[in-house]
């Protein structure tokens, strides 16, 4: 609890002072340059897969490019995820996948913008002791909230919920489903 105390207290004062930047700046959408990021924080196994899997942190890399169409970019995410297992095997998943980026209008001189996104593609799944390991397809829905904390870096908060598609494999009997959190920091190049 009080590491949220501390999160917000943060967030608020970097959306206080972008305020003043953004007031100056005025007219410059720095969400129609390219970026290159990073997110940090909890991964979070739910539904059928908290049963077997407990939650831990984990990180990754994206990049998004703009698309024809103002408010849309493409994206392309990719992390690594560990979970101790509730029983005696861990689980490794590097996921990676392709994703469109969708900007919902808000006022412009509000300097915090917030993002849906929808994406697919695979995820490597390892399973330890037992050396399994195969690629899965995934689906991901997300969402973002950022603002602009310079010229060419935004902060900003993420969910993502991944379903790693299993069940297209002989004897299996659940999807993984898998709740990304975390604090992003990606740069306008």
């Amino acid at each position: 609890m009080k590491i949220i105390r501390i999160i917000s207290i943060i967030i608020l004062i970097l959306i206080i002072a972008t305020g003043a930047y953004s007031r100056r700046r005025r007219g410059v959408d720095y969400f129609l340059k390219p970026q290159l990021g990073l997110w940090f924080g909890p991964i979070t196994p739910v539904y059928t897969t908290r049963k077997y899997v407990d939650t831990n942190l984990g990180g990754g890399i994206f990049f998004r490019y703009n698309s024809p169409i103002k408010s849309l970019k493409y994206g392309i995410d990719g992390s690594y995820q560990y979970f101790e297992s509730k029983g005696v095997n861990t689980l490794s998943l590097w996921p990676v996948y392709g994703s469109l980026i969708y900007r919902a209008p808000v006022i412009k001189q509000f300097p915090l913008k917030f993002q849906f996104k929808v994406g697919a593609g695979t995820s490597y799944v390892k399973i330890r002791p037992d050396r399994d390991h195969q690629w899965d397809p995934v689906g991901m829905l997300g969402f973002e909230g950022s603002f602009p904390a310079g010229k060419i870096l935004n902060i900003g908060l993420r969910v993502d919920y991944l379903l790693i598609y299993e069940e297209h494999i002989d004897g299996a009997s659940r999807n993984g489903h898998i709740l990304n959190t975390g604090i992003t920091v990606y740069f306008n190049i």
